[in-house]
């Protein structure tokens, strides 16, 4: 996991901002973007043969282009900068997707490539008319197992992870049966299917649900009286909130989006918070995709009282 660590000052980051043409937010503590700034999306993970939804960070009021070759395969404009779920149509290997993003300007940032990998042909047989596809019961996790799954007698099923082969059985009776696997990736995609020497059924696609929370983060807090940081490491991806514990324990407010780097963010970024006291400390916790949240992770507590540096 790439780790980058981002301490500047409230002015240095003004400075930065109005001199930095090409704009991409390493940390994404909802700063105000300067007018004029070419914008860069942040695409998680990879993207393969049998991908059919990918996450990209956006920006306040810009339109998000992906093209494959000369054809654009999607286009949508966001009101409100944040992580989106994108679907998309399936794309042949070793084709290069191109991501931008368009301000309200019109101004076109840098484009993100990636290259579509390949997950290898799943089957080479033709599909049958007469033979039906296999029945799977339940949903596979990434903490699954084991799979139960319907088929004839004499049908030989074939559990696949794009072309590899995870079981291949007889089936000596019709009925379920129950098979050992070993544990898959989350959001991968498993194919089920019968076949014979020349033909196969329709296959039978389960995608690998996410019930794994994010590990607990690390978090610092280098208070110092004036220009106070907090610093986040943890999972890729995942969503960071914070919450306030003085007096009163404040509520869970959403930060930012771990891209593969610490978040770091000014106290002054924190919603509604109004100051400091001696003594206060602030939870953190992450949230994946899924909806699985991390153990809640607690700063050490403020030393001496705090005011907003742009306070009213």
């Amino acid at each position: 996991m790439k780790k980058i660590r981002q301490y500047l000052a409230v002015f240095i980051l003004a400075v930065v901002f109005i001199q930095t043409a090409a704009y991409s937010k390493d940390v994404y503590a909802r700063w105000e973007t300067p007018e004029g700034a070419a914008l860069e999306p942040t695409v998680f993970g990879k993207v393969t043969t049998q991908t059919d939804k990918v996450r990209v960070y956006v920006y306040d009021n810009t339109t998000l282009k992906i093209t494959s070759g000369t054809e654009t395969i999607f286009q949508k404009t966001y009101k409100r900068e944040g992580k989106k779920t994108v679907k998309l149509p399936l794309q042949k290997a070793h084709i290069k997707l191109n991501f931008t993003l368009t301000t309200k300007n019109g101004i076109v940032g840098p484009a993100v490539v990636k290259t579509v990998k390949d997950d290898g042909v799943i089957s080479k047989k033709k599909v049958s008319s007469s033979m039906k596809e296999p029945i799977v019961t339940g949903k596979i996790t990434d903490k699954s197992t084991s799979v139960k799954v319907y088929a004839k007698k004499g049908d030989t099923l074939y559990i696949q992870n794009g072309a590899k082969v995870l079981k291949k059985v007889k089936y000596r009776k019709n009925g379920y049966q129950k098979f050992s696997i070993k544990k898959q990736k989350a959001e991968t995609k498993l194919t089920f299917y019968t076949a014979n020497k020349r033909e196969r059924s329709p296959y039978v696609t389960k995608e690998v649900k996410d019930v794994t929370p994010p590990k607990k983060p690390k978090v610092s807090f280098p208070f110092d009286g004036n220009y106070s940081w907090i610093d986040v490491e943890g999972e890729i991806g995942c969503d960071v909130y914070v919450r306030q514990n003085g007096k009163k324990i404040g509520k869970w407010k959403y930060m930012g989006t771990l891209d593969g780097m610490n978040l770091g963010f000014h106290v002054d970024d924190l919603p509604n918070i109004a100051s400091i006291d001696v003594g206060d400390t602030f939870s953190l916790r992450l949230v994946d995709d899924a909806g699985n949240k991390s153990e809640i992770a607690t700063t050490k507590a403020a030393k001496e009282d705090w005011q907003p540096v742009f306070a009213e």
